[in-house]
């Protein structure tokens, strides 16, 4: 009797679980169609004529493929230079920053010098000043560099920025102080401990970190703006800023341009969501 009712109240559990489960994949199905639907409206109308945008009842799946709008980017508007320019601006700017904000993170995690904690408090202060109020003095530093129109008037300003040293420093005060002190006793010099041993234990930082400063540089529109003149210089952001006309605005173009500038950052995305989980989650447990 007694392994009956177990057996009733077992299957009763079960089916409880089961019912949960399927409601929570329903709901979750459900969300992520409404969350994928903007990229399959901004991929279909990559491939419509300008004419099927926006006509009502909506044309959800067109009839013909335009690809000559991709074509038309490439040839006529010159988008290949472009995507070009932001892929090699956003990798060597990511590049850069991580090594300074890495070594700036370890030197504040790890070091102890005079006013170590009131340079740490102007660093995270410098998060609360908006990028608009700086931009007229740096404007003006670098046109007497002679940095406009110069991609490296928009890498500069991000080359140390303050998330990044907070993030990195993080990650570096979880390192045991016994390991860089017996390294040092082993007549290793502050770089090579940097590079030996603090580097290779921060590798799921790096991730974290550099997919977080590749999609905010790519996706940077408001200073590469100010500073980019020229269209052999112009970043996607940019670009398709410039395909706007108040007469004439080709949408169809637009779409295309906005399928260029998103499909680089999904793959890069799917390829290191693991990486970049992570981190995150490593970052707010040595945080």
């Amino acid at each position: 009797m007694e392994k009956t009712v177990k057996l009733k109240a077992a299957g009763t559990s079960g089916s409880k679980h089961i019912w949960s489960s399927s409601l929570a994949f329903v709901l979750m199905t459900v969300v992520s169609l409404f969350t994928l639907f903007p990229l399959f409206w901004l991929f279909s109308s990559s491939l419509k004529d300008i004419s099927e945008i926006f006509v009502n009842p909506p044309i959800w799946i067109p009839s013909t493929l335009h690809w000559e709008n991709f074509r038309e980017l490439f040839v006529e508007r010159k988008f290949g230079i472009i995507t070009w320019n932001s892929f090699l601006l956003s990798t060597t700017s990511t590049i850069i920053a991580l090594i300074f904000c890495s070594l700036a993170g370890f030197a504040f995690a790890k070091y102890k010098f005079k006013g170590k904690q009131f340079l740490f408090v102007l660093v995270l202060a410098s998060l609360m000043i908006p990028h608009e109020a700086t931009m007229v003095p740096l404007f003006s530093i670098y046109k007497n560099m002679h940095l406009i129109d110069n991609i490296w008037g928009v890498i500069l300003p991000d080359l140390a920025n303050a998330f990044g040293i907070f993030f990195m420093r993080q990650y570096c005060m979880s390192l045991p102080d016994e390991m860089m002190e017996a390294a040092r006793i082993d007549g290793c010099n502050e770089f090579k401990i940097f590079r030996k041993i603090v580097l290779p234990n921060l590798r799921s930082g790096f991730a974290g970190l550099g997919i977080i400063l590749f999609v905010k540089q790519w996706n940077n529109f408001l200073w590469p703006s100010v500073i980019l003149r020229s269209q052999e210089n112009m970043t996607l952001s940019v670009a398709l800023k410039a395909l706007e006309d108040s007469n004439n605005t080709p949408y169809h173009l637009i779409m295309a341009g906005s399928v260029i500038s998103v499909l680089p950052l999904l793959i890069i995305v799917l390829i290191f969501q693991k990486q970049l989980i992570a981190g995150m989650i490593d970052g707010a447990i040595k945080g």
